[in-house]
């Protein structure tokens, strides 16, 4: 419990920081500290760690401003209600996801490249070095007084929340708000599965 508590402080550390470079790479050396404790690796542990990682995670990911941008127009459509659930089932899937990927992580390294900034706005450029491949990620966030928020990732130049809002339009318009819903339950049980 002691190491979750010292995590969050570090996180709000992190929050404070200038640089959105800075902030970025404080996030990813936090989920890298977790990643490589040897204690953490044990079987027994894995629900703890992945538990730590989903700290981190909701730390520094703005899942409602994501959910909002990636649902776009037919945001405005929905209840109070129905935002809030699916800010919830968005944000597991994406966090499942994630978390899955980050635990295939095997000492790649991460390299970050020069920020840009525009008033509120930045976009983090980063390159994942694995064997003979460069694999570049780049991070968005916007400022809210004094913290950094991510609020979309854009993995080899496609954009997590443009690709989402194209497949979720495509889906709402065939198959309603709700088929889309259903279909999100079905993906966050698969993906909570296979990281079982």
């Amino acid at each position: 419990m002691y190491c979750l508590f010292a995590l969050l402080l570090k996180a709000d550390e992190a929050a404070c920081l200038n640089s959105p470079a800075e902030y970025m790479q404080s996030a990813v050396e936090e989920i890298m500290a977790i990643v490589n404790t040897d204690q953490l690796k044990l079987p027994e542990n894995s629900q703890y760690k992945r538990k730590l990682i989903l700290t981190v995670l909701r730390h520094h990911f703005d899942f409602k401003e994501m959910s909002k941008l990636t649902l776009g127009k037919h945001w405005k459509d929905i209840t109070d209600a129905e935002k809030d659930h699916f800010i919830e089932f968005f944000s597991q899937m994406i966090e499942n996801s994630y978390i899955n990927k980050i635990e295939a992580y095997s000492d790649e390294k991460i390299i970050f490249l020069k920020e840009s900034v525009r008033g509120n706005k930045s976009l983090v450029p980063t390159v994942i070095k694995r064997n003979n491949l460069d694999i570049p990620i780049s991070y968005k966030l916007y400022k809210t007084q004094d913290s950094w928020r991510i609020y979309d990732v854009v993995i080899e130049g496609v954009s997590l929340v443009q690709n989402y809002r194209s497949q979720f339009n495509s889906i709402i318009m065939k198959e309603k708000y709700a088929g889309l819903v259903r279909r999100i339950d079905e993906k966050v049980g698969k993906i909570a599965s296979e990281g079982e």
